[in-house]
C-alpha cells in the first residue's frame, strides 16, 4: 500500500513539473514576442508596425502576423495572401516605414511579411503544443503476459484441487434437487454445452482480437478468469457433492494421495482443457461451482461489453446461447442447480466490480471512502489498471500488420 502511495506522488509531482514547464516556456516565448515587437516599431508614435514570423504548432510551422496600431498586437495564421494588408483595421504600413526598417535595420519583409535578417535567417518563435488531459490506453504487453500466468497458474491450482477432491467424493446417492429431478436425464446434454462453449469462447476470443485495445482486454479476461479459477479451487474441494450422475463414467480411486499422482491427473486434464467431450475429464468432484457456467456468462457478458450496442443482435445470441449451455449441463446432470446459480452470481459480481473500478478514476486512488481497496485482489487490479484512464472506446482494426490495405488506419467504428 505505501509503494502504490508513492507511486501516485511521483506521478503527481511530475504532472506538476510539466505543467510547470509549459507555463514558464510560454511566458518567456511572450516575453521575447514583446521585445521583438517593440524592437520593429521605430518612433514610438501611433503608426504601428507590421510584421510576420514563422512559428511552429503540433509539428506544423505556421506563420504568426502582429499587427502593431497604438501600441497593442493582433496574431492570426499566415497565408499565402498575408501580405495584402486590410484597409479597415487601419495596421498598414507606408513606404516610409519600410524605408525606416531597411536603414536602421539589416534584415528585409518579404512578400508574405516574414522577418528576414541579412543572412538569410529567419525569426521563429516556437509555440508548444495544447496540453491536452485525454484519457490514455496504453498497452503494456508486459502485464498482460503476467495476468495469463496468473490464470494459468489458478488453472494448474484448480485442476490440482480436482485431482485431491476425486478421493474424497462420497458414495452417495444425488442430492435432491428440484431441477435434477424433473426432468429425465440425457446423456448428450453435456456435449451439447461444451460444443457451445467452444464457439462462445472462439467468438468472444474473436471479438477480443480485432479491438484496437486488445491487450488491455486480454489482461482483464485473464485477471478476472484467473480470480475465478481460483474461488472455484476453493469451493470444489471444501464442500464436495456425490455425483449428481451416477452413470457418468469416474475413474476409479487410488485411496491415496502423492505428488506424482496429483502431477499426472493435473496434466490429464489440461491436455482436455477441463472438458467432458474429448474423453480427458474422467475425475469427479468438482461441483461447487460450475465451470461450465462461468465461460458461458463471462463470454455474453465481455461480448456484451465491449461490442457497439447497435449489434443488439449478437448480444441476444450470446444470451441464448449461455442459456442453453446452461440448460444442458443441468438435462445431462452434469451439476447441480446450485453449482450453476452460484457460478452466476460469483461472475457478475467480479465481472461488475472489476470494470466499476476500471471506469472509474477516482476508485484506484486511496481514501477512507473507497471500501473496495479492502478487496483481497485490489492491488493486483490497481498495478494492472492503474495506467488505463477513463472507459475504453469501442474501436476496432485488423490486428495483423498485413496486408497494408486492411491493417491501414480507416475511420474506426464506435459505438
Amino acid at each position: 500500500m505505501a509503494e502504490r502511495k508513492r507511486a501516485e506522488e511521483e506521478d503527481e509531482e511530475e504532472r506538476k513539473k510539466k505543467k510547470n514547464e509549459v507555463v514558464l516556456k510560454m511566458k518567456e516565448e511572450q516575453e521575447e514576442e514583446k521585445k521583438g515587437i517593440f524592437s520593429m516599431v521605430l518612433g514610438g508614435g501611433s503608426e504601428g508596425g507590421r510584421y510576420g514570423s514563422v512559428g511552429e504548432s503540433g509539428g506544423l510551422m505556421g506563420e504568426i502576423q502582429y499587427c502593431g496600431s497604438g501600441g497593442n498586437s493582433r496574431s492570426g495564421t499566415s497565408s499565402s495572401a498575408s501580405s495584402v494588408v486590410d484597409e479597415s483595421d487601419h495596421c498598414h504600413m507606408t513606404h516610409d516605414v519600410y524605408q525606416r526598417l531597411l536603414a536602421n535595420h539589416d534584415s528585409y519583409i518579404n512578400a508574405n511579411g516574414v522577418i528576414k535578417d541579412g543572412g538569410g535567417g529567419m525569426v521563429k518563435i516556437p509555440i508548444p503544443s495544447p496540453h491536452r488531459d485525454e484519457p490514455r490506453f496504453p498497452k503494456e504487453k508486459f502485464k498482460t503476459l503476467l495476468a495469463f500466468l496468473f490464470l494459468f497458474s489458478n488453472w494448474i491450482f484448480t485442476t490440482a484441487s480436482l485431482a485431491l477432491t476425486h478421493e474424497r467424493v462420497p458414495n452417495y446417492k444425488p442430492l435432491p434437487d428440484v431441477t435434477l429431478d424433473a426432468v429425465t436425464t440425457q446423456e448428450w446434454g453435456l456435449d451439447v454445452s461444451e460444443i457451445i462453449i467452444m464457439i462462445t469462447v472462439y467468438l468472444c476470443v474473436m471479438v477480443l482480437l480485432f479491438h484496437k485495445h486488445r491487450w488491455i482486454l486480454f489482461r482483464r479476461v485473464f485477471l478476472m478468469m484467473g480470480l475465478l479459477y481460483f474461488y472455484r479451487s476453493i469451493t470444489m474441494y471444501v464442500t464436495v457433492l456425490p455425483v449428481a450422475n451416477p452413470h457418468y463414467p469416474c475413474a476409479p480411486k487410488a485411496n491415496y494421495t502423492s505428488p506424482v499422482l496429483v502431477a499426472k491427473r493435473v496434466i490429464q486434464l489440461l491436455s482436455g482443457f477441463g472438458l467432458s467431450i474429448n474423453g480427458k475429464h474422467t475425475f469427479c468432484g468438482d461441483y461447487i461451482y460450475s465451470g461450465h457456467t462461468v465461460c458461458l456468462v463471462l463470454a455474453y457478458l465481455v461480448v456484451r461489453e465491449y461490442t457497439p450496442r447497435r449489434w443488439w443482435l449478437l448480444h441476444w445470441c450470446f444470451a441464448l446461447l449461455a442459456v442453453t449451455g446452461v440448460v444442458m449441463v443441468l438435462i445431462a446432470r452434469g451439476h447441480y442447480t446450485v453449482d450453476c446459480i452460484i457460478a452466476y452470481y460469483i461472475t457478475t459480481r467480479i465481472f461488475y466490480i472489476y470494470h466499476t473500478l476500471a471506469n472509474n478514476t477516482s476508485l484506484k486512488e486511496s481514501g477512507p471512502s473507497n471500501f473496495f481497496e479492502r478487496l483481497w485482489w485490489y492491488p493486483l487490479f490497481w498495478r494492472f489498471e492503474r495506467n488505463v484512464q477513463g472507459v475504453v472506446p469501442r474501436h476496432y482494426e485488423w490486428p495483423l500488420p498485413w496486408p497494408r490495405r486492411w491493417s491501414s488506419k480507416n475511420p474506426q467504428r464506435t459505438s
